[in-house]
């Protein structure tokens, strides 16, 4: 029951009752637990990671470092023994070079493999829900890159109740915000590459911000967040080899 709906209830004494019972998305969220990210700041920003069995969100222009922030989602949740899979809209998955920074993360043996899926646009979200749907996976990656499409709120609803159901982390990454109210947790990236000008111009690292956001707005750094967070945004840097 949503909070406008127990504001139709006419008698104070039921309306408390149920109220009483009522738990928040976010505070769900919360009892389950959290994904490590793959990177400490993100971590820490996010209060210990991306929630589980819930909806998480990553958006950012071009070359602000989405990618990188799934794959280093993937690479930890494969290191941890997840079984994951990628929903892959722009084919921009590096296949080896992911193997060989999962084999690298491993403290013991490498982790079960990725299922990658290659599909246009209008497939991802089908795709998406087939696979959570399934059962199994602790983490699902959904890289929209920057494809604009009108994805309905039924689908959204879908997907997150498929997610809460089987206990998966679902991280949806594209250029712009999509989930609202549907995300449990959403970081908007921000930011520039850095060049090398010792010699001819050479691409050294991409500097990032990224902000942690709050039913679709960013949190002011002057007002904490009511969980205990301090911080609204932290930085980031990827080299040529993150």
């Amino acid at each position: 029951m949503s909070v406008r709906a127990l504001e139709l209830v006419r008698d104070p004494e039921i309306a408390a009752e149920i109220s009483a019972h009522l738990v928040s998305l976010e505070r769900l969220s919360e009892e389950r637990g959290r994904r490590a990210t793959g990177m400490a700041a993100l971590d820490q920003l996010l209060g210990g990671g991306w929630p589980r069995a819930a909806l998480s969100e990553i958006s950012g222009p071009r070359s602000s470092g989405r990618t990188a922030v799934v794959r280093a989602a993937l690479a930890a949740a494969i290191s941890a023994g997840e079984s994951t899979a990628l929903v892959d809209v722009g084919g921009t998955l590096d296949a080896r070079a992911a193997a060989m920074a999962t084999t690298a993360s491993a403290t013991t043996s490498p982790g079960p493999p990725l299922l990658w899926i290659r599909c246009d646009a209008g497939q991802a979200l089908k795709a998406a829900d087939l696979v959570v749907a399934a059962g199994g996976f602790g983490m699902v990656a959904v890289d929209l890159c920057d494809a604009r499409l009108r994805i309905p709120d039924a689908a959204w609803m879908r997907l997150r109740h498929a997610a809460r159901a089987q206990g998966t982390t679902v991280l949806v990454a594209s250029g712009a915000r999509r989930l609202g109210a549907f995300a449990a947790a959403a970081v908007d990236l921000g930011g520039a590459p850095a060049f090398d000008t010792a010699g001819p111009p050479l691409f050294a690292r991409l500097e990032v911000r990224a902000h942690r956001l709050r039913n679709g707005r960013a949190q002011s750094p002057a007002r904490p967040s009511m969980d205990g967070e301090q911080l609204p945004c932290v930085s980031l840097a990827f080299t040529s080899r993150s």
